[in-house]
C-alpha cells in the first residue's frame, strides 16, 4: 500500500514537472499575434509612384522604437524574414521618414509601437 502512494506521488510530480513553460520567444510570437500594428509603412513607394505599378507586395510586423523627428529604429521582428529582406528592410528604415501626418492625427506615439512594413519582393532582389 505504502508503495502505490509513493508511486502515485511520483508520478504527479513527473507530471508536474513535465508541464510545458513557454519560453521568452514564444512569449514574444504570441504577443506579436495579439497586438495589432499602429500603422502601416510603405517603406518601398517613392513620392509619385503608383501602389499599381509595384506588382504584389509581402508584409513584415516589426516592433520598433518610433523618435519624435519621424525615424524608428527596429527593435524586433515578429516573424523573421530571410536574411536579405532583413537586410534590404534596415537600409530602408533608415532612411524611411514617418509623415508628420501621423503624429497629429494621434495614430503614433514617440515609443515603443508594433508597426507593420510593406515592400515589394523583387526590389529587395534588385539592390
Amino acid at each position: 500500500m505504502m508503495k502505490r502512494v509513493w508511486l502515485l506521488w511520483g508520478l504527479i510530480v513527473l507530471f508536474s514537472a513535465c508541464k510545458h513553460v513557454p519560453s521568452k520567444f514564444e512569449d514574444m510570437q504570441q504577443e506579436c499575434k495579439d497586438i495589432k500594428a499602429k500603422a502601416i509603412l510603405w517603406v518601398d513607394k517613392a513620392k509619385g509612384e503608383k501602389v499599381t505599378d509595384w506588382g504584389h507586395f509581402r508584409n513584415v510586423k516589426i516592433k520598433a522604437y518610433v523618435h519624435s523627428d519621424g525615424t524608428f529604429r527596429i527593435m524586433s521582428w515578429c516573424k523573421k524574414p530571410e536574411k536579405d529582406v532583413v537586410a534590404y528592410l534596415e537600409k530602408r528604415v533608415a532612411v524611411f521618414q514617418i509623415d508628420k501626418f501621423f503624429f497629429d492625427e494621434g495614430y503614433l506615439e514617440p515609443g515603443e509601437q508594433y508597426l507593420q512594413l510593406k515592400y515589394v519582393p523583387e526590389k529587395v532582389n534588385r539592390r
